[in-house]
């Protein structure tokens, strides 16, 4: 009876706390329209100028102690009115007419009309003006033409260093309360232009307030002829830097190498000259040594953020815009409306009508105290309201992905209740957009864990298979099938994992998840049982600062057999293509290899073409003043305007190869190929994502980028979620795969045998 009993008692537990949490979701919900309107639509200076991530937070920690609809709706009236005092929640069963004389001031001689244009969004993105643009027309507001970051850098020549290990560390703190993010970064410089080693601490910044010492390792390639290093500040704030130190391996014993002023002692200030070992680059920012804040001496580096004084009043970015009177006038759940002017009268001092300032200063304090850290349901559910409002007023392709945002929200919502960590937040943030099926949304924070075990893998012909082994492992070699991983089958482990990735294509999906599934923590196990034996690997490598090692490292270019030239794309520069012009102009074939991220060569575009590029509106970033995306956006349209070059290669048999790994800046090199039919494209579909990324942070240290414009094909067709088709398609086999075969390449060059 007992075990009944309590049985029975937990199940009603079970549903009280499920209804509560539905209750609770709705509430938030509601909070969040209304917060999303507020903030992207109302033309307020007072909204204008608020903390937004923290007010997401504190409105969240309030709606969360409320209960019923009267306690919601005097709630959401005490959060807004001090930063929107003509907003108007009530009671939607109880009609209620806006009185528009509550926006006119007595004397209009001096006031004209302000209003929301988006041009994309800027409003809490990282980049501003590049392209995307969000303006209140006819605001005196601070300009954005700063960089997005500020850099305090520094160099040496490479050539003693070349093939050798090396650390390049410091210590680092961000000033408390800061929004920007820190970061250590370095880069190599090679002699070909080739690609060379690259780490800026993208994955995991520094978001610390204390003194911690962080550091990047890497080795120096052959070809290196200059290192290129320092620490940043991304975003606003400040930082600060301390003992820089540059070491290499000799032997087995780690060499300081000197760097001039590293402990920042003998400068004041970090200015562009040649006697500065360190110069600080940014504008927007100062860069100087101070005393107050220091890890050790008497001096430290500072970046920091420079307040920019207003300048100029904004223009109208497009012709439409809204009209005196206009309300977002709806249902925003639990029974209660919103009336939300979208245009309101403004002199050069202030937009009418004013907020109580005794309520404006105490809600700014209630900012101030709000939680700072994913330990918080509060602090959670304010960065889910917070991304739920990007997305719902400026994703560009809701109207091609099947989704309903509103349930997302709230199964994020119910997974912040159960969260307790930095990484459970960060797993449910990326849960949360991954059904937006956008190859550019990434989800990365400090607890972003990046170390893989020395293997790569694929699913080919439906089993996962090894498919590189980067050191002498006992019983693992290419071709094997792994059958379980972490006591669970193949299949289930790699479901979760796809859970948690935004694609629009299956060949972005599993690219993503093939490098996703291996990633852990430094030095931790993946248990594997590989040909029906038990194998446990150790997780070495870090993905992010090391890349992914290969048994052969790829060529850039090459004969293949005579009168047939190979392009990697992925490797080859510009430069080195037009090096070589003479050679591919006596070519009978070229083969491109574009399953990766070109460098930097679409000129090669140019030389295809037999006419000039008329495709000029396939790149459409929209155009936005009214909420949820409603009243059909607007668009402006460009493209890219290739010109014809010398020598035409066009008369030759050009054959491309993709897969599933090409995304964005591939798929508009593509969109050339494709659209004007200028190759034989061979391989797997690519990611089908394209278009300028619009990424933004959020408290607490998590990184999100997106597309944020719409890209169709040449023709006008959907791209997104389809993305470039092959004419002959192709898959990968486990005889290849052991074989040590590329398969892709293979039939790349029968293709180009037949002949044109």
């Amino acid at each position: 009876m007992k075990k009944i009993i309590g049985s029975c008692i937990l199940t009603i537990c079970t549903l009280i706390a499920n209804g509560q949490s539905k209750e609770k979701t709705e509430a938030f919900k509601t909070f969040a329209k209304a917060y999303g309107y507020v903030k992207y639509f109302h033309p307020s200076d007072e909204a204008a100028n608020i903390d937004w991530n923290a007010f997401a937070i504190y409105g969240a920690q309030q709606i969360e102690h409320g209960s019923s609809q009267e306690e919601l709706i005097s709630t959401l009236n005490r959060l807004f009115h001090p930063i929107a005092p003509s907003v108007k929640f009530y009671n939607t069963n109880v009609p209620s007419e806006f009185d528009l004389d509550i926006l006119r001031p007595e004397n209009l001689k001096e006031y004209e009309f302000t209003y929301w244009q988006h041009y994309g969004v800027s409003v809490d993105m990282i980049y501003k003006n590049k392209p995307y643009h969000s303006v209140r027309v006819n605001r005196y507001e601070a300009s954005e033409n700063a960089n997005s970051f500020g850099n305090v850098i520094s160099s040496l020549s490479a050539e003693k260093y070349k093939g050798k290990e090396f650390i390049f560390r410091g210590w680092v703190k961000r000033k408390e309360g800061s929004d920007g993010t820190g970061h250590l970064w370095f880069r190599v410089d090679n002699s070909d232009k080739s690609r060379g080693f690259f780490d800026n601490m993208a994955n995991a910044p520094i978001t610390e307030s204390a003194w911690k010492q962080y550091e990047i390792t890497g080795t120096i390639d052959e070809l290196a002829d200059k290192l290129v290093f320092g620490c940043l500040l991304s975003g606003k704030g400040t930082l600060y830097m301390d003992q820089l130190e540059f070491l290499v391996k000799e032997g087995d014993e780690w060499v300081n190498v000197p760097l001039l002023n590293s402990n920042f002692e003998t400068e004041t200030k970090l200015e562009i000259n040649e006697s500065n070992q360190w110069r600080g680059v940014g504008k927007g920012y100062t860069m100087q040594t101070v005393t107050e804040e220091i890890h050790e001496g008497k001096q430290a580096a500072m970046i920091q953020s420079v307040a920019i004084e207003k300048t100029s009043k904004a223009a109208q970015l497009f012709k439409h815009k809204p009209a005196f009177g206009e309300l977002i006038e709806k249902p925003i759940g639990n029974g209660i409306s919103c009336q939300i002017p979208l245009v309101l009268y403004a002199t050069k001092e202030n937009t009418y009508p004013l907020a109580n300032i005794a309520d404006l200063d105490s809600l700014k304090m209630q900012l101030s105290k709000s939680p700072k850290d994913p330990s918080s349901a509060a602090f959670r559910i304010g960065n889910i309201i917070n991304v739920y409002n990007v997305f719902q007023h400026f994703y560009p392709y809701f109207d091609v992905v099947a989704i309903n945002w509103e349930e997302e929200f709230e199964k994020a919502v119910l997974r912040s209740f159960e969260d307790q960590t930095a990484n459970d937040h960060l797993i449910t943030l990326q849960k949360f957009t991954a059904p937006l099926k956008d190859g550019h949304i990434s989800v990365n924070s400090a607890s972003s864990e990046v170390h893989v075990p020395p293997i790569s893998w694929e699913w080919v012909e439906g089993k996962l298979v090894v498919t590189e082994v980067y050191e002498d492992i006992a019983g693992v070699n290419v071709g094997d099938v792994i059958t379980k991983i972490n006591d669970q089958s193949s299949e289930v482990y790699f479901k979760e994992c796809t859970s948690r990735i935004s694609a629009g294509t299956d060949g972005w999906l599993q690219y993503r998840a093939r490098e996703l599934s291996l990633r852990g923590a430094k030095n931790s196990e993946l248990k594997l049982v590989i040909n029906n034996k038990p194998i446990t690997l150790i997780r070495t490598i870090n993905l992010f600062k090391e890349g992914r090692p290969s048994l052969k490292k790829k060529e850039a270019h090459k004969m293949l057999e005579e009168g047939i030239y190979y392009l990697n794309l992925d490797l080859v520069s510009m430069d080195t293509i037009n090096s070589i012009m003479p050679t591919l102009e006596n070519a009978k074939a070229i083969i491109c290899d574009l399953r990766g991220y070109p460098k930097g060569n679409h000129g090669l575009i140019s030389h295809l073409l037999k006419k000039r590029d008329t495709h000029g509106k396939w790149m459409r970033i929209p155009q936005i003043i009214y909420p949820d995306q409603e009243k059909k956006v607007q668009y402006d349209n460009a493209g890219w305007n290739m010109p014809t070059k010398k020598p035409y290669l066009g008369d030759k048999n050009i054959v491309f190869i993709i897969d599933g790994s090409a995304i964005s800046y591939a798929e508009s090199y593509m969109g050339f190929i494709e659209g004007y039919k200028l190759a034989t494209i061979i391989g797997q579909p690519t990611a089908g994502t394209n278009g300028n990324i619009n990424p933004f942070t959020l408290p607490g240290g998590y990184r999100i980028s997106w597309t944020g414009m719409r890209v169709v094909k040449h023709d006008g067709s959907q791209h997104h979620g389809v993305g470039i088709i092959p004419n002959i398609y192709l898959n990968k086999t486990i005889a290849g795969v052991k074989s040590g075969k590329d398969e892709f390449l293979e039939k790349a060059m029968e293709i180009a045998k037949k002949g044109k």
